[in-house]
Order: C-alpha cells, then sequence, then structure tokens
C-alpha cells in the first residue's frame, strides 16, 4: 500500500506528563509477590527519562510506557502530542493503533473456543468458513504462521478500488476468484500472515453469532477494564473522536504518516489500545489471570512446523525457552506498539507510539525498557554505521556468521530478498526496511551488517539477542 501523508500546520511541543501512580483496576485480587520482588525505585525512574528523553529531543519518539508489577502501575510517561494541529497531548489513555497486537486477542479467542469444545483446531478451516479459498487448510495453521495465503495487504491493492471498504471476506473473496492456490503447502513453511489471523477471527465470528469487535470487548477489555480499547472502523470518517494521528519528523516539522483508510478486517491488526489498557492486558498476563489455565495449556506450546518449533508460541507470543517471559509488538506507518510481561518477577512493560521511531532505534528502545524493568542500566553503545542493503547490494551481506554460544546464522538472497536461518532451524523472510537495517518477523529481530579491516559482521537485536556474529567462509 502506498503510505499518504500530509504537511503538519505547526510543530509538536515534547513535554513529559508524569501519572500518579495508580492501580489496575482489573488486577486488584492478585496475591502478593514472590520472593523475587524489587521495588521501583528513582533510580529506575531516572533510568527512563534517560531512554525516552533523547528520542524525544531528537523527534523520534511521541507516545507513553508504562510500568507495573503485580497488577500495579508503578511508573509511566507520556511525551509529545497525539494531534499536532489541535496541540492534543499523548496520554496514557490515548487510544493508538496496535498494529499486530491485535493477533494477541485473535489466538487467545480462538483458544477459548477450542476450550469450550466449539472449535477444533485441527479441523479444516472451510468446516467453519466454507468460502475459505484453500480446503486443506486447518484453523490451526491460520493462526501459526503455516497457511499459505498472500502474506501482507499489498497484495490485495490490484483488486480493489481506492474507495472500496476491504474486510476479511472481500480479501479471501479476492483469493478465491483469482484462483491463487497457497504459497506453500500449509503446515511446511512459515511465512508471517496478517490475513490468515484475519480468518480466524473472522471464523470466532461465525461461531460465536457477533462481530469480532464485540468478542474482544465481551472476552478481554471488559473484564479487564480495557475501556479505551475497540476494533476500529474500516471507515476513518467513523472514528470514535478525537482520533490520535501517527507523524514522522520531516524537514522541521511533524508530517501525518497515518494509518490507511477503508480497512474493515480484523484479526491480524486494526484493534486500538490506550497505554493504561495495554498494561492491563500485559498485568494479566504477568500474574496468570489473562485466561483460564486450561485455555493457556492449550495454547501456550510453541507449534511444529515441518519438525522444527516455531519461535512464536500458539498464543502469539514470542517467549524464551521458559515460556514465562514473553513480548510481542506492532507496527503500521508511523504507530508502534510493544508489550513484555514476566511471569516469574509478575511484572510488565508497555509501550505505544505514533511516531516514526528508526529501526535500529526502536529494537533498541524496546531491549532497553526491558531492562530497566530487571533492574538494570541501559547499554550505551552507539549505533553502529551499518553497511546498505539495496536490492543491489543483497551479495554485500550474504553469507555464514558465527559467534561465540551462538548457534550459526545463514543468510541467503533470493529474488524477494533476503532470508535468514538460525542453525537448522526454519528459514525465515528478513525485509529491509531501512536502508541498512533488516528485519525478522518470527524471529522480531531487527539486523545490521557492518565491513572494516576484521572482515564483515552481522548485529542482531531483539529484546532476548544482542549479539555480534562475524562473517565465516
Amino acid at each position: 500500500m502506498h503510505n499518504p501523508s500530509r504537511s503538519s500546520p505547526r510543530h509538536a511541543l515534547i513535554s513529559y506528563v508524569f501519572l500518579l501512580l495508580a492501580p489496575l483496576s482489573a488486577c486488584d485480587r492478585v496475591a502478593a509477590r514472590s520472593d523475587e520482588a524489587r521495588a521501583w525505585t528513582a533510580t529506575d525512574s531516572a533510568r527512563v527519562d534517560s531512554l525516552l528523553a533523547p528520542l524525544a529531543a531528537a523527534h523520534e519518539f511521541m507516545g507513553a510506557v508504562a510500568f507495573v508489577r503485580d497488577g500495579k502501575l508503578v511508573h509511566a510517561r507520556g511525551a509529545g502530542m497525539a494531534d499536532v494541529a489541535a496541540g492534543r497531548p499523548f496520554t496514557l489513555s490515548t487510544p493508538a493503533d496496535g498494529g499486530s497486537l491485535a493477533k494477541t486477542l485473535t489466538a487467545a479467542a480462538v483458544w477459548t473456543l477450542a476450550h469450550e469444545g466449539r472449535i477444533v483446531v485441527d479441523t479444516p478451516a472451510t468446516a467453519y468458513l466454507p468460502e475459505y479459498p484453500h480446503s486443506g487448510t486447518t484453523v490451526r495453521q491460520l493462526i501459526t504462521h503455516t497457511n499459505g495465503l498472500p502474506p501482507y495487504y499489498e497484495a490485495f491493492d490490484p483488486y480493489f478500488g481506492p474507495q472500496d471498504v476491504r474486510t476479511t471476506a472481500a480479501l479471501l473473496a479476492a483469493v478465491r476468484r483469482a484462483a491463487l492456490p497457497p504459497r506453500f503447502t500449509p503446515g511446511t513453511q512459515f511465512e508471517y500472515s496478517n490475513l490468515g489471523f484475519d480468518a480466524a477471527a473472522l471464523i470466532v465470528e461465525r461461531i460465536s453469532g457477533v462481530p469480532i469487535a464485540r468478542v474482544f470487548a465481551e472476552r478481554f477489555f471488559t473484564p479487564l477494564g480495557m475501556d479505551a480499547s475497540f476494533a476500529r472502523p474500516g471507515k476513518l470518517v467513523d472514528f470514535p473522536s478525537p482520533r490520535t494521528l501517527g507523524y514522522r519528523w520531516s524537514d522541521s516539522a511533524w508530517v501525518v504518516a497515518d494509518v490507511y483508510d477503508n480497512e474493515a478486517f480484523i484479526g491480524g491488526s486494526n484493534v486500538y489500545f490506550s497505554t493504561l489498557d495495554l498494561a492491563r492486558w500485559a498485568a494479566a498476563h504477568a500474574t496468570g489471570t489473562a485466561l483460564p489455565p486450561a485455555v493457556r495449556a492449550l495454547g501456550e506450546p510453541r507449534p511444529t512446523i515441518d519438525g522444527t518449533t516455531s519461535p512464536i508460541n500458539g498464543l502469539s507470543w514470542y517467549c524464551d525457552d521458559s515460556g514465562d517471559r514473553c513480548h510481542y509488538g506492532g507496527a503500521i506507518n508511523a504507530f508502534h506498539s510493544f508489550v513484555y510481561w514476566d511471569r516469574t518477577r509478575r511484572d510488565a512493560v508497555v509501550m505505544m507510539s505514533n511516531s516514526s521511531l528508526s529501526p535500529w532505534a526502536l529494537g533498541t528502545l524496546q531491549r532497553e525498557l526491558v531492562a530497566v524493568l530487571d533492574g538494570r542500566p541501559p547499554a550505551t553503545a552507539s549505533r553502529p554505521a551499518f553497511t546498505s542493503m539495496a536490492n543491489s547490494r543483497h551479495g554485500a551481506v550474504v553469507g555464514r556468521y558465527v559467534a561465540a554460544g551462538t548457534d550459526t546464522i545463514t543468510v541467503t538472497a533470493t529474488a524477494d530478498g533476503l532470508r535468514v536461518r538460525v542453525g537448522t532451524g526454519l528459514t525465515l523472510d528478513a525485509f529491509v526496511v531501512a536502508e541498512d537495517v533488516a528485519y525478522v518477523p518470527g524471529l522480531d529481530w531487527f539486523i545490521g551488517f557492518t565491513s572494516g579491516t576484521d572482515g564483515s559482521a552481522m548485529h542482531v537485536r531483539s529484546v532476548f539477542q544482542d549479539v555480534v556474529l562475524t562473517r565465516v567462509p
């Protein structure tokens, strides 16, 4: 899709808004913390400011962050504007586009209905959605990125006019009319899938008999007190007012970098959250109250794809090997969201932003917010000068990379772009998101490459990884 932008009439004033400590109402019944509890300190607060203040001053960050422990809000900061022209600040209560965080809701809804016996996840999707275009695809494959549908919405631009409202049913009908087969045998490969989650949400609608927006509200938002969260309407003119806009900094001014109009597909994206509401969602996961234990037992295992374990679990969270430290995020144009929770420590951190953070800065900020939550000082290393990854230079970064204590990472180039494989694991797409930085969905990695007299190196940054690997023959 193209990215429409409009000139902003005046600059946003960057200001910090300190929020008083307050309980998250849906989590007040949580028991006392474990022996691993650590009180929030003034040092922690100063560390948060040390992360956000430089980004705000550099016109890279507008939004809010929140930290919770045992269901209680212990610290929060807001910065910048939700609407520059109107002078409306971005606060903890400002709803913004959560991007792919909607997937955590859709997966939770699917596994909830599975627990209730209303969905059998290894049944073909056509049993619940007769118009689904591929007869062999199961419900499980819709929410594990193994379905072979067109992975990104841009592929549908030729099938719709500029004013056509794109629903999930209409997207699936376009696949059917064009007789597009699965891109691979479902279940055999990982390819990050937005439409798969939209289709899964449509199945939830059909089984529940109510719109997915109502399912999310009744199952999750209302019980957890997420009062500012909602599934967006298809048309921007129908949005609840006032609407939060996305921005990028250009030529000494904030320029609108908004979401797209006429998007009525819900499930893989298009759900709005406030930072406070994301904190409630994260806190409920950290305290084990987001979903019944039986639903968690069904959904939390990582699926197996062609004999290899997926890096994303069945509830759509990236987790460490324990399964107790998990995160997920979303991005659409200038909007970024991030949720991290730790069930052993019963704490969490979340972020919402409506400004175009550079990719490496975004990956670094997410990692360092987790460091502050854990009581560690943020890293201060400067950003390396990475090699360009323009199409003509893909060959410059292809190769095998190693570091002590890590699996070999193999980078290859195809006609469609770069691909990454860790050890003997899944081969995953790597998308160039800036001239010199790529992003790997399926690992949630930001990667860059350097070249010098000591040879070429690959830099990996994510919540769980921060490593430099050397290229080998």
